[in-house]
């Protein structure tokens, strides 16, 4: 049976193919797989028309700016992504953003509007580019995905409110979602009766196609369906609003006229736009890459996304971003490379030079129908119930972005969005996670006492283990976390042993804090010791001084070093620890002999020996007459 393409292509791959993706794809393309791909190029293209036209009037531009965004967009995301089935067209989310960044610098629509979206544009990608170059891949971590999903559930009804005038003939109103919701409401009586029944028509088309004919392109039905009946009947003449001529052609690069100052006042909305399009599509993207057996690089997504806002910026189109539903259709068709891709921008130019006539008497009700049919996959309704159900902290950070949508704008709760991820990771951070230690019985690891049904602890001894890397945000609250457990234990307390596993990259304040907890165990006559202490934070623990103050013979290479070292300055033993002791002699013993055997390393194998030798002082100590 022959390997499958996606599992040989690491094999076959180019040199150079992990800055050029497509490299490790294009070398394995078949003439054979070209009546599969077609069928994908088809399917994309079907969705992308309408829909791209529909996003483009949301953005504020007319409709040829997507044929002029599309087709490059296409192209640069097949040389440069790396994923293999992900499709990137103009968004609703991007479309919104974008609109929501340019509305207050010129009117939309004007020619100083188009050329500051399609700047905008060119400086989300360069945003995009330098944060795959400079490996920021996973900056999408820091954007919680409960907040994204308020974010995009609140966008989704902004961006129904702003349509639903257009289904009704109505002016749209200003202001925030609830002015706008409160506008049209109070305007209801305005209504176009022939506008209202068009869109109510391509909405019910909409829903009847996507419900019973799924795999049937439904809002392009709808597109042809509703520019033939507006254009035979002649309703453009009864007051139904229409797109009217599309420019024929395609658009040459140019730079757009924009000033430095135009570009400063467009950076926050670029920052917003490559970080939303870029944590819209990784997921999916790894979805695609987990089902079909090989690897995206986040960073390499990054410099793909870039590269596509950076051609349809430069050929005076739009932003654009990771589109779903066409990703999903691309896959269904039987995508297994870009080449799709390559293929749906040719189709495309097509359509933008020879077809784009034939849209003329497209209705905007028409359009609007699609992108609020659009809208109704934005709002996870789902999700928002199952994260009440799970977690209210999180379904508060979700109700929390989509608010901040709703009721600051789009751009402002972007950032208010951000903010909200950024604040809850701190505070998660800062929050002191410590775990008490005891021995798990006939054996010597130490684990989290929570976990262990009867645990083996020593009096007078206390094990602890920060769960999470000390650093600068949960510096101060582990130290009193410390300090809490030492006064609020039940047996006095005569030293802490601090097991510093996970702390792998121990900072300044971190450092201080040690040296700060030292002298306040001190002074309630407490040894503080650490374990396992990494080579780094070793380091810095010399370099600060730490190391001097608590005294280089309290830095113990095990937990069981230190807990040893503590039995060994004890002049009487409770049962436990003579438990501790003789299971530890056996242990011990076994495992120097298996160090012995496997002839190991020596110094690994000395520190055994030192450890089974303290062990039997103690128990010749326990038998020796008194």
């Amino acid at each position: 049976m022959a390997e499958p393409s996606s599992q040989r292509s690491s094999t076959h791959a180019l040199p150079g193919s992990r800055f050029l993706p497509f490299l490790s794809w294009l070398p394995q393309w078949r003439p054979s797989s070209l009546k599969r791909d077609l069928v994908a190029a088809l399917t994309v293209t079907a969705l992308q028309i309408p829909e791209a036209m529909a996003y483009s009037e949301l953005a504020g531009v007319p409709p040829q700016a997507a044929f002029y965004a599309g087709p490059v967009a296409l192209v640069l995301y097949a040389l440069f992504g790396s994923s293999r089935q992900l499709v990137v067209a103009i968004s609703a989310t991007v479309a919104v953003l974008s609109a929501s960044t340019v509305a207050g610098l010129a009117p939309a629509g004007s020619a100083r509007f188009i050329a500051l979206t399609a700047a905008l544009a060119m400086l989300a990608g360069v945003i995009s580019i330098l944060a795959g170059v400079l490996k920021l891949g996973r900056i999408a971590q820091f954007f919680s995905e409960s907040v994204l999903t308020g974010f995009v559930f609140g966008l989704a009804l902004v961006i129904a409110i702003k349509q639903a005038p257009k289904l009704l003939g109505l002016e749209a109103g200003s202001g925030n979602f609830f002015e706008r919701l409160w506008h049209l409401v109070s305007h209801l009586s305005q209504t176009q009766p022939l506008t209202l029944v068009v869109g109510g028509v391509s909405l019910g088309i909409l829903l009847v196609l996507g419900r019973w004919v799924p795999r049937l392109p439904a809002s392009l039905v709808v597109l042809i369906l509703g520019t033939a009946g507006v254009g035979l009947l002649g309703l453009q003449s009864h007051g139904v609003k229409v797109v009217g001529n599309i420019p024929s052609g395609l658009s040459g690069p140019a730079i757009p006229d924009v000033g430095l100052g135009d570009l400063l006042k467009l950076l926050p909305g670029a920052c917003g736009i490559a970080l939303v399009a870029f944590a819209e599509a990784i997921g999916p993207a790894r979805v695609l890459a987990t089902k079909h057996r090989y690897e995206v690089d986040a960073n390499q997504e990054l410099i793909g996304l870039g590269a596509a806002n950076l051609g349809a910026g430069l050929f005076r189109g739009l932003s654009v971003g990771c589109s779903l539903s066409k990703s999903g259709a691309n896959d269904a068709a039987g995508a297994r490379t870009q080449m799709p891709g390559l293929l749906a921008a040719g189709l495309l130019a097509l359509v933008a030079l020879f077809f784009t006539p034939l849209f003329r008497t497209l209705p905007e009700a028409t359009l609007a129908a699609i992108v609020v049919m659009a809208t109704v996959g934005m709002m996870d309704v789902k999700e928002m119930r199952r994260l009440f159900k799970l977690r209210r902290t999180d379904f508060l950070l979700a109700a929390g972005a989509m608010l901040s949508v709703l009721v600051l704008e789009v751009l402002p709760g972007l950032l208010v969005s951000v903010g909200l991820s950024v604040a809850f990771l701190v505070w998660r951070a800062s929050q002191p996670r410590l775990s008490e230690l005891g021995r798990t019985p006939g054996t010597l690891d130490f684990t989290d006492v929570r976990r262990t049904p009867t645990p083996v602890t020593l009096p007078g001894l206390m094990v602890l283990r920060p769960n999470e890397g000390i650093f600068f945000a949960n510096a101060t609250s582990l130290r009193d976390a410390v300090i809490h457990q030492v006064d609020g234990a039940k047996s006095p307390v005569h030293a802490v042993l601090l097991d510093l596993e996970v702390t792998s990259d121990l900072d300044v304040p971190g450092a201080d804090m040690l040296a700060e907890l030292k002298e306040s165990l001190a002074h309630r006559g407490v040894t503080l010791m650490l374990s396992r202490v990494l080579a780094q934070t070793q380091s810095l623990l010399d370099r600060t001084g730490v190391t001097r103050k608590l005294g280089a013979d309290n830095i113990h290479p095990q937990t069981l070093n230190g807990v040893i070292e503590y039995l060994a300055h004890r002049t009487h033993h409770s049962r436990g620890e003579w438990g501790l002791i003789r299971d530890g002699l056996h242990r011990l013993s076994e495992l120097v002999e298996e160090a012995h055997t496997a002839a190991e390393d020596t110094d690994e194998r000395r520190r055994l020996e030192r450890l089974r030798g303290t062990l039997a002082r103690l128990e010749e100590d326990e038998h020796r007459p008194h």
